[in-house]
C-alpha cells in the first residue's frame, strides 16, 4: 500500500513539473514572437539607378496622373541665383525621359502637385509651372532670404513651403501667402502633411516634429537623425525619413523609435528629398551630389 502511495505522488509531482515545463515553454514562446513582432522594420532592395547626368539632384516627385517622376536638379551651388537648375523626368524604371523638361530655375527643391500645375521652391520664390505647356506660370517671391526647401500641398490644394533660414513654414493659398512661425528654433527642411498638421523635420537640431494647425504648437517626436531632408509615409501610418548625409530611417508612429534602413556615408552617398510610390513600394532618393536617383523596393 506504502509502494502505491508513493508511486502516485511520485506521479503526481512529475505531471506538475510536466505541466510547468509546458507552460514556461509556452510562455517563451509567447514572449519571442512578441519580441520578433516588435523590432520587426521595413528593408530596402535597390531596384535602379539612373544615369549621372542629373546634376545635383535634390529632390524627387512621383506623379500618378502621368506616372513619371519630376527630378529637381540645383545644378552645383543650391543657394546660388545662377539660372542654371532645371527639372527633369524619368521614368519608373530609372530611365530619363527629358533632361530639362523645364530650364530657368537657380536651386529648385522641394516639389508638389495639385490639378496640373507642379509647384516648386526656388530659393526666394514659390514657383507654379503649368505642367501641359512646361512652362512657368506664376511666381510668389518672398522677402528675407527664406532659403525655401521643402513643398508639401494638402488635399484641398494650400501649398506649404519650409524655409530654412526663416524656420517659417509659408503657406500659399488662392494667390496670397501667410506666414506659420513655429516655436521651436532650428533649421527647418522637410514637410509632410496630415489631417490636422504637418510633419517636419529640423536638418539643424536633427529631430522630426510636428505642428498642429488647431493648438499651434509644435512637438518633438524622434530626434539624432541627422541632417534631415525628406519624409514619405507608409500605408501604415509609418514614416521614413532621410537624412541628407547619407541614412535612410523608418519611424514607427505608435512609439516614434528609428530604424536605420539604409547607410551611405562611408560610400559618399548623399540621400536628399525623398519620394515613394505607394502602389510599387518603390522608394526614390534623390542622391544629390552624385548626380543620380536611386530607386528602392520597401519590403514591409
Amino acid at each position: 500500500m506504502k509502494k502505491s502511495i508513493v508511486t502516485c505522488v511520485l506521479i503526481v509531482l512529475l505531471l506538475g513539473l510536466s505541466c510547468k515545463e509546458k507552460r514556461n515553454t509556452n510562455q517563451t514562446q509567447i514572449e519571442s514572437k512578441i519580441v520578433v513582432e516588435t523590432k520587426k522594420s521595413p528593408s530596402l532592395d535597390l531596384v535602379w539607378q539612373t544615369d549621372t547626368l542629373l546634376t545635383t539632384c535634390e529632390s524627387t516627385l512621383y506623379n500618378k496622373a502621368l506616372d513619371v517622376i519630376f527630378v529637381a536638379n540645383v545644378n552645383n551651388n543650391p543657394w546660388e541665383k545662377d539660372n542654371n537648375g532645371f527639372i527633369s523626368t524619368i521614368d519608373t524604371k530609372g530611365n530619363i525621359l527629358e533632361l530639362k523638361w523645364l530650364e530657368g530655375l537657380s536651386g529648385p527643391k522641394g516639389m508638389g502637385v495639385f490639378d496640373d500645375k507642379l509647384y516648386v521652391t526656388d530659393i526666394d520664390r514659390i514657383v507654379e509651372i503649368d505642367i501641359k505647356t512646361q512652362t512657368i506660370s506664376k511666381s510668389y517671391a518672398l522677402e528675407d532670404e527664406p532659403h525655401l526647401n521643402d513643398i508639401t500641398v494638402s488635399p484641398e490644394g494650400i501649398v506649404y513651403a519650409s524655409g530654412s533660414n526663416t524656420n517659417s513654414i509659408y503657406a500659399l493659398k488662392n494667390g496670397a501667402i501667410t506666414v506659420i512661425d513655429l516655436d521651436t528654433k532650428g533649421r527647418l527642411n522637410g514637410l509632410l502633411h496630415q489631417k490636422d498638421g504637418l510633419f517636419f523635420i529640423d536638418s539643424g537640431k536633427h529631430y522630426l516634429g510636428s505642428y498642429s494647425f488647431s493648438s499651434k504648437a509644435s512637438k518633438i517626436h524622434t530626434e539624432e537623425l541627422g541632417h534631415g531632408d525628406g519624409i514619405v509615409q507608409l500605408k501604415n501610418g509609418n514614416l521614413i525619413v532621410s537624412d541628407w548625409k547619407g541614412r535612410v530611417f523608418h519611424i514607427d508612429t505608435t512609439n516614434w523609435q528609428k530604424t536605420v534602413l539604409l547607410d551611405t556615408r562611408e560610400d559618399d552617398i548623399y540621400a536628399a528629398d525623398i519620394d515613394y510610390i505607394q502602389e510599387t513600394q518603390m522608394l526614390l532618393v534623390p542622391t544629390f551630389f552624385n548626380n543620380s536617383v536611386m530607386c528602392y523596393k520597401v519590403n514591409l
